[in-house]
């Protein structure tokens, strides 16, 4: 055996593996046509480590290697592939899906658990579990055609699997092309995937914003499209004004609206100086009698 490289078994907690390694060993005893009554030594020659300790602890239950055979090997079963572990392949099996696997894996994949699966199973039924499990995408375009053999339908998928990343691939190009950003790369500069904001009722992140430009929910500023040339820098988030008096007038820039010493553009240049009032010339006013020879004359200042 050693010449048919029979690999070694020191114990695993992978039911499969172990499942697979006494499956292994079977073959190979078959192989060179080993004896019922050496099969159970030759088996022993191959564990180590946790394995052979607990076989050591077996042959000291029956009380010694002469009353063992290789049926009695069954109990590496017990130990390493319970009946829960089997269970559970069947199961997997039932609900088998591929996923994100490629058609070569997801037959890898099924091809293993079909094992635990029992008897009785035909080739249609293997068929209609494997076309259940595919993506939708596949499946429904391997539909139009009757397979009589599962590798038929595999290979089919494959081919179809194929033929679909072919499309995206040439439908990237086209886009890049074009102009246009693949449909994936405009939903990520959106936020249609937040929820819907009871305040602005629109998808966004975050705290909502209100816009001190035109006063709408959902923008800065920075962003408004009716910004005046002459707004102010404004914050993203603000807090409600109160409303401003009307009789407040700023002579640094000749706005309503505030005082010169609250004035935004204070520190940006250096203020008008304020309108002079204008000089009110005097005026000259005579008073006169109508029945006077000499007019009266003076001045009286306003």
């Amino acid at each position: 055996m050693r010449d048919m490289d029979m690999e070694h078994f020191s114990g695993t907690i992978d039911p499969i593996a172990a499942h697979d390694w006494k499956l292994a060993l079977k073959r190979k005893l078959e192989i060179i046509e080993c004896p019922p009554e050496l099969s159970l030594r030759l088996t022993m020659q191959y564990l180590r480590g946790d394995a052979l300790v607990w076989w050591e602890g077996i042959r000291l239950d029956h009380d010694g290697l002469e009353r063992l055979t290789f049926e009695d090997f069954r109990e590496f079963d017990r130990k390493y592939f319970p009946e829960e572990a089997m269970d559970k392949q069947k199961s997997d099996f039932d609900h088998i899906s591929q996923g994100e696997m490629s058609v070569r894996e997801y037959e890898r994949k099924f091809n293993q658990l079909r094992r635990f699966a029992g008897g009785g199973i035909t080739e249609k039924d293997l068929i209609r579990r494997f076309l259940k499990g595919m993506r939708v995408d596949i499946r429904n375009r391997c539909r139009v055609v009757t397979y009589q053999r599962l590798g038929d339908l595999v290979e089919k998928a494959a081919e179809q699997e194929e033929g679909l990343a072919e499309e995206k691939k040439l439908t990237r190009a086209a886009q890049i092309k074009s102009g246009k950003a693949p449909e994936s790369q405009r939903r990520a500069g959106d936020h249609s995937g937040s929820p819907r904001c009871p305040r602005c009722h629109r998808s966004h992140s975050g705290q909502c914003v209100r816009c001190l430009v035109c006063g709408k929910l959902g923008h800065i500023a920075r962003y408004c499209r009716v910004k005046p040339l002459d707004a102010p820098p404004v914050g993203q988030i603000i807090a409600p004004t109160a409303p401003v008096a009307a009789n407040q007038f700023c002579y640094g820039c000749n706005q309503t609206g505030h005082f010169v010493r609250d004035c935004p553009r204070r520190g940006n240049a250096a203020l008008p100086p304020p309108p002079k009032r204008l000089a009110i010339a005097p005026r000259v006013f005579t008073v006169g009698d109508a029945q006077g020879a000499e007019p009266i004359a003076g001045m009286l200042l306003i």
